[in-house]
């Protein structure tokens, strides 16, 4: 029987945060990860929130591998909510409503034609 030999990819919330940024960045939306992580966070931390950090990812030799591994959208939701940053994801789909920006994930595959 064949198994399925397909690589799958683990990220850290670190490496997904980054890959978002590309993704928002390619895309030009009107806001940034940082914008969306203050959304998430800065009340909720209130004296104790910083988003300096993000500015250090991408000097981070772990997150640029990243960039080089194959990564979708849905990677990178999933990679921050198991990561425990449901906050962040829901800032990000309110974002992309009130901007009316809308997502689709592109799968590819291969579809097995029936012998006539």
């Amino acid at each position: 029987m064949a198994q399925n030999h397909r690589k799958r990819y683990e990220y850290t919330p670190d490496q997904a945060l980054y890959q978002l940024d590309f993704y928002l960045k390619a895309l030009e939306v009107p806001f940034t990860v940082k914008d969306l992580y203050r959304k998430a966070y800065q009340e909720r931390l209130g004296p104790h929130y910083s988003d300096e950090w993000l500015e250090d990812l991408e000097h981070d030799p772990d997150v640029q591998e990243s960039m080089n591994e194959p990564f979708t959208t849905q990677s990178v939701i999933e990679t921050l909510m198991r990561g425990g940053h449901e906050p962040i994801v829901r800032a990000l789909l309110r974002e992309t409503r009130e901007y009316g920006i809308g997502y689709y994930q592109a799968m590819i595959g291969r579809i097995n034609k029936r012998k006539p």
